[in-house]
């Protein structure tokens, strides 16, 4: 499933740093940048995916499936550093960070740069 995230929002979320995620949840960024690998294991686990691209107004969710399918066509272009010039040259490119609900629902979120 995708879902426009800016639909959802809801503002006792996002004055408070989080956002809604596309099933009501409210998510907080859990730590620093997040390896590949380690977007790999939970994305293959069933961990949704958001796409923020704030350049473009891109805030998209995707979970399941569709969730998989965009990881795999992202993936190449996840960095852990800032994107260099000739990076941005040639593509977009990403970092991954993982979010977290009070329950315990993750989520990889992509921060994209243009």
């Amino acid at each position: 499933m995708k879902v426009d995230l800016r639909e959802v929002q809801l503002p006792e979320h996002t004055g408070r740093g989080q956002i809604t995620g596309a099933d009501g949840r409210a998510y907080s960024r859990r730590g620093t940048r997040a390896t590949p690998s380690v977007a790999d294991e939970l994305i293959g686990s069933g961990a949704g995916l958001v796409l923020d691209m704030y350049s473009t107004g891109q805030f998209e969710w995707f979970s399941e499936n569709e969730a998989r399918v965009r990881w795999a066509d992202v993936r190449p272009h996840v960095i852990s550093g800032r994107p260099t010039t000739k990076q941005l040259g040639k593509h977009e490119m990403w970092n991954a960070g993982v979010w977290q609900a009070d329950d315990g629902t993750t989520l990889v979120y992509l921060t994209g740069h243009c």
